[in-house]
C-alpha cells in the first residue's frame, strides 16, 4: 500500500493500474492498482491511512461505499462526486445507497447529498453544545442566529446543516423561529426587577404613539441607563414588541397598527398624501413623519409617486 504525490494534476479512477517509472534512466520501478483517487488527509505513516487503504483494497462494496461517506464528514458527498471516487457504475452505486440507508449506515440529507451518522453524530453535538454555551452566556436572548450556529458548529455544508436542524426540531430538542435557533428548554425568564423595567419600556412606547422617545430616554425613564443594544430593550426588540422604523428609531407594533390605519382611512378618502398630511394626521414633526412614510411603502401599505404616496395595489 502507498499513497503517491503527482507533481502534476492527473485523470484516474478508482480500479485503474498504473506502472511507475523513472525519468533517467528509465527504469520500472513498480506497479499497481488505484484504490482511492481523492484519499482524505491522514499524518504520514498513520496507521489510520493504512486501515483506511486496506479496506478499500480488501473490503466489501458496501463497506468501500461506507468508508468513502464518512470520510468526507460533515460536508456530505453528492452522488456526482461520489461516483468518481469508486470502483463501481452508477446503477450498483445507487443500489448500494438504498441499502446502506435501508441499514442506517449512511443517511441522505438532501436529493442525491449523503452524510455518514457518524459525522451528523459529531455535527449534533457541537451545534447543541454551541447552543448551550450561547443561552448560558446570554439568558435574555431568545435564540442564535441561524448563521451563527452553523459557523460554531465548524461551518457544515448547508444541506447538511439544514437536514440536522429539522431532525432536531421534529425531536423537539432544538425551536427554529424565523432566523433564530435554541434549545427547546430554554425560555427567557426576568427577574422581578427586570420586568419591571421591561414592563415599563414598553409602557413608554405604547403610550407615546406616533412619537416615540430614543432608546436612551425611555433607558433613562425605566432607571437604568444604556442604548439600543441593552439586553432589556433587546427583549422588546426580539419578542417583535417594538420594531424598528429607521436607525435609532423605533415603535410598539400597536403604535404603528394604529397609524397604519389612520394612513389607510386617509388615503381611501383622498387618493393621495404628502409628508405634511401625515404631519398633521398623527401630529408629528418630519423626524417621524418620513420614516413613518418610508416605512409603510417598504411593509407594501403605499407606494411613493413622485412627493405623494398612494395605496399599493392588490
Amino acid at each position: 500500500l502507498a499513497r503517491f504525490r503527482l507533481e502534476a494534476p492527473l485523470v484516474a479512477l478508482p480500479g485503474d493500474r498504473f506502472v511507475v517509472r523513472s525519468y533517467s534512466p528509465i527504469v520500472t520501478i513498480g506497479g499497481g492498482t488505484l484504490l482511492d483517487v481523492d484519499p482524505p488527509r491522514f499524518k504520514r505513516k498513520a496507521p489510520a491511512l493504512v486501515t483506511h487503504l486496506a479496506l478499500l483494497q480488501q473490503g466489501s462494496p458496501e463497506e468501500v461505499l461506507e468508508e468513502h461517506v464518512r470520510h468526507v464528514g460533515a460536508a456530505g458527498v453528492r452522488l456526482a462526486a461520489l461516483s468518481g471516487r469508486v470502483p463501481f457504475g452508477p446503477e450498483r452505486l445507487r443500489a448500494l445507497l438504498q441499502t446502506a440507508q435501508a441499514t442506517g449506515r449512511v443517511l441522505a440529507v438532501d436529493r442525491d447529498w449523503f452524510v455518514h451518522p457518524e459525522a451528523l453524530a459529531r455535527l449534533r453535538a457541537q451545534a447543541l453544545a454551541a447552543l448551550e454555551a450561547f443561552h448560558r452566556a446570554n439568558p435574555l436572548r431568545p435564540g442564535m442566529s441561524r448563521e451563527e450556529l452553523r459557523g460554531r458548529a465548524g461551518a457544515p455544508d448547508e444541506r447538511v446543516f439544514a437536514f440536522l436542524l429539522s431532525t432536531l426540531d421534529a425531536e423537539g430538542v432544538v425551536r427554529s423561529e424565523r432566523d433564530k435557533v435554541r434549545l427547546a428548554s430554554h425560555a427567557v425568564r426576568l427577574s422581578p426587577e427586570q420586568q419591571r423595567v421591561v414592563d415599563r419600556l414598553e409602557e413608554q412606547f405604547r403610550v407615546a404613539g406616533a412619537a416615540p422617545p430614543s432608546p436612551e430616554e425611555a433607558l433613562g425613564q425605566a432607571g437604568v441607563k444604556g442604548d439600543e443594544e441593552h439586553e432589556l430593550f433587546q427583549v422588546l426588540l426580539q419578542s417583535g414588541r417594538l420594531l424598528r422604523v429607521k436607525e435609532s428609531l423605533f415603535f410598539h407594533v400597536e403604535a404603528l397598527d394604529a397609524i397604519q390605519a389612520k394612513l389607510v382611512a386617509m388615503l381611501r378618502e383622498r387618493k393621495e398624501i404628502g409628508p405634511a398630511d401625515i404631519k398633521d394626521l398623527l401630529g408629528v414633526s418630519r423626524k417621524y413623519a418620513i420614516p413613518l412614510l418610508e416605512f409603510f411603502d417598504q411593509r407594501r401599505v403605499t407606494t411613493r409617486v413622485g412627493e405623494r404616496r398612494v395605496l399599493r395595489g392588490p
